[in-house]
């Protein structure tokens, strides 16, 4: 028993287990980057939270074991930045915020830094939460829900994911109260930045491209959907907005600024061209042929 004692107040053993705590910053700080960017979706909720509590629990065990440590007491003064992070990224998501606010809490408080240079830490961190924290809901509360990646992940539709035929590109829905009505709007996603996680997967949301607004009437209707047109000799998957095709925005090539400015404005745009033959199908199509590929918001 004095042997086991003895080697847990070994200080070797103290400064290898601070230096494990690091690696429960990096895991807070992947959390916080998905938080930023990412929408989660479980295969099973509550297995995964308590998966994510274990993981709080064990990084708290080896904060606290070696809290007396130099690399510790800078851990615990780093720990509050990336909280703050994943509570301004994932505001409402209390089951993702609660557990590392907690250990950030309880392992700034206990380590063994200087109570001068703790005061003075603190007293700027709980600041930096109190306005944070009021600012964003002020905003929200003024101007609407807060969001990174350009969507409002609470809106997404779960039940709505269209993938294309290869797997590379989804489809989804979200929705937006305006005013007394409901609008829905289309997004596709690549698949390709999707990041697997234990009995889940992160989408990745940020830089997603939007498709199409409409007011949404109660009813399901696909308005978008995967189709086939033939393209320079190839068949290419694209966008079926309402019966009008549309190119997959993935796959849009970008036209050097230089280029374009001169060419004679006769000529033809690579895209324009590309746009002119998709809205065009071949004749062995079905599809009805729109000449007019843009599509309006509506606006009653």
């Amino acid at each position: 028993m004095d042997k086991l004692v003895a080697f847990f107040k070994n200080v070797w053993f103290r400064r290898t287990v601070a230096l494990l705590g690091y690696g429960y910053t990096i895991f807070i700080a992947w959390i916080a980057y998905l938080c930023f960017g990412y929408f989660i979706e479980a295969e099973n909720a509550t297995p995964l939270f308590v998966l994510y509590l274990f993981a709080n629990i064990v990084g708290l065990s080896l904060l606290i074991i070696s809290r007396k440590q130099v690399l510790t007491q800078v851990n615990s003064y780093i720990l509050p930045l990336l909280v703050f992070a994943i509570v301004i990224c994932g505001f409402g998501n209390w089951y993702i915020v609660v557990p590392p606010a907690a250990v950030m809490a309880v392992v700034f408080f206990a380590n063994s830094s200087n109570e001068t240079l703790k005061t003075v830490l603190g007293t700027l961190y709980l600041l930096m939460f109190v306005i944070g924290i009021v600012g964003y809901i002020g905003i929200s509360t003024f101007m609407g829900n807060i969001s990174f990646t350009g969507v409002e992940l609470s809106h997404r539709d779960r039940d709505y994911e269209k993938l294309s035929s290869d797997g590379k590109y989804r489809i989804v829905r979200y929705f937006d109260e305006s005013g007394d009505r409901t609008l829905q709007k289309y997004y596709v996603e690549a698949t390709e930045d999707d990041i697997g996680i234990p009995l889940g997967t992160a989408k990745k949301v940020f830089g997603c491209k939007f498709i199409y607004t409409s007011a949404y009437e109660g009813t399901p209707k696909d308005l978008v959907d995967w189709s086939f047109r033939t393209l320079d000799g190839e068949k290419t998957e694209v966008l079926l907005v309402e019966n009008i095709v549309r190119e997959n925005p993935y796959l849009i090539k970008e036209i050097d600024a230089n280029d374009t400015t001169s060419k004679s404005s006769s000529s033809v745009s690579p895209v324009n061209s590309s746009i002119e033959n998709l809205i065009k199908p071949n004749s062995g199509t079905d599809e009805p042929d729109k000449s007019d590929a843009s599509v309006s918001m509506p606006t009653g």
